[in-house]
Formats: structure tokens, C-alpha cells, sequence
């Protein structure tokens, strides 16, 4: 491992403490991240250390959130596309991660259709690509409310932060493995599923993430 891969590690491991609630010095000492590490990422103006806490300063966050957009969307693109799930995505996440321009991964965030979490449901930071919503490119993933009717889809994932929600739709059938097709868009949206007819609001359907079938 080249330097700049292991000081873009280090990163990747303080940001993820600080996610889940903090990143202290012991801890990070027990992850292999030591003073020398810590003192280079300090003078390189990554982060800041005041006692035993360590936090980002906004160009660390920036890097941070640039390295873990990456590794994130590799994680969908594994995952979603290539049915690659478990030990085997994360590893090949990793080493993407260290690899991909700016270039490529606005494309791969522009093709999966600018998903907002990964599979483990954190947070995917928004690029440029975003908000500005590229046409260039058609995405290969799409919110079910933009199928047209007569159109299916496979669903892959559903992005709620609503327990409830996701509880429902799951507990009718509406899960991730599920082909569904719309079977009309107006006056309401109607999908089938699994010899299921549903009426559906549009702001859920918004959240559930297609496959199109083709």
C-alpha cells in the first residue's frame, strides 16, 4: 500500500468513527492509525486534535466525503449491477475507491441513478452530477415513479429513512427482488406485483428504486 492510499485508509477510518459518534485517539490508535499518521494528517490541514478527540477540519470533511462517495457508489455498483454482495463487494469497493476520477464516478452515480445511501443505508455524499442532473447519460436505475405505464422493473432497494414505510412495503411484498410493472400512472399510480394490484401514493413510489426490464 502507497502512501497515498494508506493516508486516504486513515481518512476513511476517522470519518467513519466520527459518523457513528466520535473519533478518539485510543480507538484510532487500535485501528494501526498512530501519532506519525495523526501528526502528517494534522500538518497536511486534514484534522484538528483537542485532547483525545479528533475531528475534521472542512477541507478533511471534503476529502472525506469525496473518498467515501466513492467507495459508496462502487459498493451500488457491485451490489446493484454486478450482484455482488458480502466480503467480496466491500474488498473490490476498497480498491475502487482509490482508483476512480471525478469523471467516472459522476458517470457511475449518473447510470445507478443517483442513489442517496449505500447498501448498508449510510449516506452517499451528492457530486455535482446531482444537482445538476446529467442527461447525457440514462440511468440504469430509476425511481419507480418514472416508468411509464407498461413498463417493469426489478426493485433493488428502497431509500426511506420512514422504519414504517419500509415495514409496510415490505410486509405486502415490495422488497428487493420483486419485478413489478405500472400498470397505469394516471389518475393514480397502479403497479402489479406477485398477482397484487396496488394503488400507490407517487412520494412512495419515488422512494423505491427500479431495475428497468426491458
Amino acid at each position: 500500500m502507497d502512501k497515498k492510499q494508506q493516508y486516504e485508509e486513515n481518512l476513511e477510518t476517522i470519518g467513519m468513527r466520527i459518523e457513528e459518534g466520535g473519533a478518539f485517539l485510543d480507538d484510532l490508535k487500535k485501528a494501526d492509525i498512530g501519532d506519525t499518521d495523526l501528526s502528517e494528517m494534522k500538518e497536511n490541514g486534514a484534522i484538528n486534535i483537542s485532547g483525545k478527540n479528533v475531528t475534521f477540519t472542512s477541507k478533511g470533511q471534503e476529502e472525506f466525503n469525496t473518498l467515501i462517495r466513492r467507495h459508496r457508489l462502487a459498493e451500488r455498483l457491485m451490489s446493484d449491477i454486478l450482484n455482488i454482495g458480502g466480503e467480496s463487494m466491500e474488498k473490490h469497493a476498497c480498491e475502487f475507491e482509490h482508483i476512480l476520477s471525478t469523471d467516472i464516478t459522476e458517470s457511475i452515480c449518473t447510470l445507478l441513478g443517483h442513489p442517496t445511501t449505500c447498501p448498508h443505508g449510510k449516506a452517499i455524499p451528492p457530486g455535482d452530477c446531482c444537482s445538476n442532473r446529467r442527461r447525457d447519460l440514462e440511468p440504469l436505475i430509476l425511481p419507480l415513479d418514472s416508468l411509464s405505464a407498461g413498463e417493469g422493473g426489478k426493485i433493488l432497494y428502497i431509500s426511506t429513512r420512514d422504519h414504517y414505510r419500509l415495514d409496510k412495503l415490505t410486509s405486502i411484498g415490495l422488497m428487493p427482488g420483486t419485478i413489478v410493472k405500472v400498470h397505469q400512472k394516471q389518475p393514480a399510480l397502479v403497479v402489479l406485483f406477485d398477482e397484487t394490484t396496488l394503488s400507490m401514493d407517487t412520494e412512495i413510489a419515488r422512494d423505491i428504486y427500479v431495475k428497468k426490464i426491458k
